[in-house]
Order: structure tokens, then sequence, then C-alpha cells
């Protein structure tokens, strides 16, 4: 492993932040308002290593709220990726939705970041074209 090691129990709780919902062809993830570092590193961390969650194409979807996340944050946020990616995984679209400019602003840059991670991100404004665009092929 990397210099990060994230350990996530297996009893975990389900209701806790990000809210995960798998769907039958991609998994859904929902923060709270806002968008915060924390909250996605735990989200990205029950992702990969809570038993039962398949490997789909993700859609994150951001709502508007305080804004705790920074530039800076987003090579820490590839880097967790990067280390924690399994092997051979089937993931090869994540979806960013977002509402806000500021929003809008970090998740292209972290697609821009990302662009050497093993699976592709792209940004849209709304829920529809994100699910169309991560049950392509």
């Amino acid at each position: 492993m990397g210099k990060h090691n994230y350990i996530i129990p297996n009893n975990i709780i389900e209701k806790m932040s990000p809210r995960i919902t798998i769907k039958k062809d991609f998994i859904l993830i929902e923060p709270k308002e806002g968008t915060d570092f924390r909250e996605i590193q735990r989200g990205v961390a029950r992702l990969f290593f809570v038993e039962g969650i398949p490997e789909q194409n993700r859609i994150w979807v951001f709502r508007e709220g305080p804004e705790n996340l920074a530039f800076d944050d987003l090579n820490k946020l590839k880097d967790i990726i990067k280390e924690n990616y399994p092997a051979g995984a089937k993931i090869n679209k994540t979806a960013i939705v977002v509402k806000s400019g500021l929003q809008t602003s970090l998740a292209e840059s972290f697609t821009k970041i990302a662009v050497d991670l093993p699976q592709k991100f792209k940004v849209f404004s709304n829920l529809a074209d994100a699910e169309v665009w991560v049950k392509q092929p």
C-alpha cells in the first residue's frame, strides 16, 4: 500500500454520509449538501472496501451548500483512488453531477488531474445526462 492506509470495518453503518444507493446499472453516491473533502474520502473508502458494493460505474451527485474542498485536495483524492483502485476492476466511468460554479470548477479540475487513473471522469449539470453516459459501453 501507499502512504495512505484507510481501514473501514465491515460493519460500517450504512446510513452514514455519503448515502450510497446500488442501482441496476450504476452506483449513486450522494454526499450531504456542499462539498467536503472528508466526506468524499469516506465515500471513496466505502466504495472500495465495504463488502456487497458491486463493481459498477458510479455517479456522484453534489448539492449546493458549504464548500469544504480546496483545489489542493484534488491531488489527495486522486492519490487515494489510485492507491486503492482494485486490480482488474470493471469500474471504468465515474460521473460527477454538480450544481454551483465553484463545484463545476473543482470537478473540471479533478477530471484533468485524474486523467491517468484507470477510469474516466466526466462532469454533468444534471443526473439524467450522467445516467445516460455511465450506462453506455
